[in-house]
């Protein structure tokens, strides 16, 4: 965020509140300030094989006009990578990132499907998530079919999943937890810690997958792993526009900001995971995050290492955009 964007965002706050604590859209902060320098670190484009808003190219060019400083591109089957690469030529201001989800359809946990994203030229690979809508434990909390992926052998990583995790070491990559459960979340971070892993995501820590109660937040951000919020899960439950998200829990705003007070912002990252065609735009829904956790009580200062100076860590960007 740059100085001026700082200082008119401080501004336009403090006059908002001075005038109505219970702000209306009139009033709350321009979204140009709001997401100046933010970085989206889980967002949904098409193709995919599930319908979505917007594609690659029209989420760049979107997030590159609201001020967003990188965005990460995130598909439950297709790798992403070379798609962030294509991408990044369009844009000047904007940095495009992707990863790969180990799912089925790249072998699930497949050490090779890892390797040959680092390959890419560009470095525009920069996540790998463990199991998502394959994980043996997100079919059983959403009552699919029997099987599944699973990380634990017992109480132990998975062969492959040692193999993977020497790879996210060596290549300085990025590694999200995906939708494992409770007890594979805090295996994973364990060993990952043991091996020096530094840059660790528990992806959407409050949703209905993994469904983290505040005790195993608490010792994942002891570990040094990042607990990501996202907006979507605001908009899930029984009456969700969508109807894929019926069956997951709603998270209130309130309750995020109850837990991000509780451990610390410090601890954080905020994304949308947004990209479904009932749900707002993710510009839009980035948004109506920050400035509905803002009215939650949540300072300035800690959006801002939520939705800023965390998430650069992670992508290796520097702490000042130049």
């Amino acid at each position: 965020m740059t100085l001026l964007s700082s200082l008119l965002w401080l501004g336009l706050a403090s006059t908002a509140i001075a005038a109505d604590s219970a702000r209306d859209d009139s009033s709350m902060l321009s979204g140009a300030s709001v997401l100046s320098g933010a970085i989206e670190f889980h967002v949904h484009t098409a193709p995919d094989v599930v319908p979505r808003l917007w594609d690659d190219l029209q989420l760049v060019k979107a997030a590159e006009s609201a001020g967003l400083r990188a965005v990460v591109l995130k598909n439950h089957v297709f790798p992403t990578g070379d798609r962030a690469g294509i991408a990044q030529e369009t844009v000047t201001e904007l940095e495009v990132f992707g990863g790969v989800v180990l799912n089925e359809a790249v072998g699930g946990l497949n050490p090779e499907a890892v390797q040959v994203m680092t390959r890419l030229p560009g470095g525009r690979g920069k996540v790998v998530w463990l199991p998502t809508i394959d994980a043996a434990y997100h079919r059983q909390r959403f009552g699919q079919e029997p099987g599944g992926i699973r990380v634990l052998d017992g109480d132990r990583l998975v062969r492959e999943l040692e193999t993977i995790l020497y790879s996210v070491r060596d290549r300085q990559l990025v590694l999200a937890t995906g939708h494992v459960s409770p007890q594979e979340v805090l295996a994973v971070v364990r060993r990952a810690r043991e091996l020096g892993i530094e840059k660790l995501l528990i992806t959407h820590a409050m949703a209905e997958v993994p469904g983290l109660n505040l005790e195993q937040m608490k010792t994942l951000a002891e570990l040094g792993a990042y607990l990501e919020l996202d907006y979507v899960n605001t908009l899930m439950g029984p009456n969700a526009a969508d109807p894929a998200h019926r069956a997951w829990r709603e998270v209130s705003l309130e309750e995020m900001a109850t837990v991000i007070q509780e451990i610390g912002a410090q601890h954080f990252i905020l994304s949308t995971d947004l990209g479904r065609p009932h749900d707002p735009n993710p510009i839009q829904g980035y948004q109506a995050f920050i400035e509905g956790l803002h009215n939650q009580g949540i300072s300035e200062a800690d959006l801002a290492i939520m939705t800023q100076t965390n998430p650069a860590r992670l992508l290796d960007l520097p702490q000042s955009p130049t």
